[in-house]
């Protein structure tokens, strides 16, 4: 096999772009605006929306930002790291270090009210926030996660990089496998070329899961012996600048039972058909319904065990939802998989799972790997 791409080898040598430094600004202008329309100010504990407002990558920080306030609150140890990283990305925030930030907050605040992305906010620091501060305090989580679904092109050129390292990691890894290799050390290799070519880690453990393991979905790696199985199960991504991707494969090693050839043709076909009917404006749960519908109707046995897709970006589940109770709206710059499985308890189990754009018109696919059929088996050397 081969897996070549320019773009690939162009998006390696990516540095902070232009667009990307004139991003950050943009997005605390649109907070700050978006706190004057309310005479409020907002507040977030999540490091992953610290870093998508101001670049800054610690793990332990507070924004509070107002219309005409920007504050990042951490500790010493990220007393120099953080003003060069914000700096970095064209922000002009003030840095405090190591103060208590809750009562700089309440001076800050004054009376407003006070919209905190308390999600990942711990018990006791909400209660003492909620003391100190006069005014309400608001869950704003929702509008923490449409304010990070929508994609720039900077983000989304570090999603498509992702992917294309995850692609040409499993395609050396798959090139190196033999009749010893284990589903712990094809995670090992998968893992290894990523950073081998550019991302910073995977954006989750490898799900590496041949013959009758692949009945879960979440499979752990084991010590099974791969070429010991008939089929194998793939859900790997990389992690590039801090953006992910997602990507599942089945690879047939040897010939399919008739039953298993059937069941991997109607999952794709059900996954081809969910992919074809997104366009911004529709609904996630039609898109699950598509999938839902084409499984249960012609497969017997087996169950759908989760949702067909998920947002993806500086975590690997973001907003939207795409299962059957969600009605989040695709809408475009949103990045999303598609992914419907089949698993059969004890005996194997099937999943595609490609990373998607939504596009103006469409879609456009992110992972372009191949998908391998029972006709086209994994050629080893």
């Amino acid at each position: 096999m081969s897996y070549q791409s320019e773009r690939f080898i162009r998006s390696l040598k990516m540095m902070t772009s232009e667009d990307e430094i004139a991003s950050h600004p943009q997005r605390l202008t649109h907070v700050g605006d978006w706190c004057a329309e309310r005479n409020a100010c907002f507040v977030a504990l999540d490091s992953y929306t610290i870093r998508w407002l101001t670049g800054f990558t610690g793990s332990n920080g507070i924004i509070y930002l107002d219309q005409n306030c920007q504050v990042l609150f951490t500790d010493s140890r990220y007393a120099e790291q953080a003003p060069v990283e914000i700096a970095g990305h064209g922000v002009d925030v003030n840095c405090v270090i190591g103060s208590d930030p809750f009562k700089k907050i309440a001076e800050l605040a004054r009376k407003r009210n006070l919209h905190l992305d308390g999600e990942k906010c711990s018990w006791s620091a909400k209660e003492k926030i909620e003391r100190l501060i006069e005014g309400d305090v608001i869950d704003a989580h929702k509008f923490c996660l449409e304010l990070r679904c929508i994609k720039d092109k900077g983000e989304i050129e570090k999603i498509r990089t992702a992917a294309e390292i995850t692609c040409v990691a499993l395609d050396n890894a798959l090139a190196e496998l033999n009749t010893e290799t284990t589903e712990r050390e094809l995670a090992r290799n998968i893992e290894s070329f990523m950073i081998e070519h550019g991302a910073l880690r995977a954006a989750y453990p490898p799900i590496i899961a041949a013959g009758k393991n692949s009945a879960l979905p979440h499979a752990r790696p084991s010590d099974q012996r791969i070429l010991d199985t008939n089929l194998l199960l793939v859900d790997v991504g990389a992690n590039f600048e801090g953006y992910c991707s997602d990507m599942t494969r089945m690879i047939p090693l040897s010939k399919l039972s008739k039953e298993q050839e059937r069941a991997s043709q109607i999952v794709l076909d059900a996954q081809i058909k969910a992919i074809e009917s997104i366009r911004p404006g529709i609904r996630a749960k039609e898109v699950d319904a598509i999938c839902r519908d084409i499984l249960s109707n012609a497969i017997s046995g087996g169950e759908f065990l989760h949702g067909t897709g998920h947002g993806v970006g500086l975590e690997i589940h973001e907003y939207p939802s795409i299962n059957s109770k969600s009605n989040d709206m695709l809408r475009e710059g949103m990045v999303v998989t598609v992914e419907p499985g089949i698993y059969f308890e004890g005996s194997y189990g099937i999943r595609w799972e490609d990373l998607l754009l939504v596009t103006d018109s469409g879609i456009e696919y992110l992972t372009n790997y191949k998908k391998h059929t029972s006709r086209e088996l994994l050629r080893l050397e």
